[in-house]
């Protein structure tokens, strides 16, 4: 990896505003945008099996029992390589060994957290409708599913977070947030 390239990986709970904050970073800054769940639908696809929650969780604990707790972020490691851009955004860590998988051998890492409100998350998940069972959702839902395996460890990240974005109020708000963490960002690599 070219020294220049900045690899921003970033957590948070379901609906915080990973998008968001992807998006953003893409529109002003030019990133590339990488995904953990692009690994799982592309899996999912080839399979034929249903874009949800459930075979997300299935196929991506199923792969780390089988593989290791940081497979996905080998896989995702190979991708970025081959990718040229001065910075590479990816949302969908999940666990810790995920992230310290790219603390400890990608140069240029940086961690971002996005955190929210529960109640606001909640209504962005029904809105989006990004997945087949987002519409049904409801907050005891919501909170059962941040408690399934896969997501139950994500809460636990904040902590190490370099950057921690808070998408609770305004999108200007994130906004300005995100710009300050780039400056940042430019002023330490």
């Amino acid at each position: 990896m070219s020294e220049k390239k900045i690899v921003i990986g970033i957590a948070g709970n379901i609906g915080a505003g990973k998008g968001t904050v992807t998006d953003y970073l893409k529109e002003k800054y030019q990133a590339q945008q990488m995904r953990y769940s692009k690994i799982l639908a592309d899996i999912l696809e080839r399979l034929y099996l249903d874009y949800d929650r459930d075979n997300l969780n299935t196929i991506a604990n199923g792969l780390r029992d089988m593989f290791g707790g940081d497979i996905l972020s080998r896989v995702l490691e190979g991708d970025i390589k081959n990718e040229e851009a001065e910075i590479i955004v990816f949302d969908g860590i999940r666990k810790e060994a995920e992230l310290n998988y790219f603390k400890n051998k990608v140069e240029n890492f940086v961690f971002a957290f996005v955190d929210a409100p529960v109640e606001v998350i909640l209504n962005r998940i029904t809105q989006r409708q990004e997945k087949v069972d987002d519409r049904e959702q409801t907050l005891e839902k919501l909170k059962a599913s941040q408690n399934q395996e896969s997501d139950r460890d994500v809460p636990g990240l904040k902590k190490l977070a370099d950057f921690v974005i808070d998408n609770g109020g305004s999108l200007e708000d994130t906004y300005k947030q995100i710009d300050e963490m780039i400056k940042k960002i430019k002023k330490i690599i």
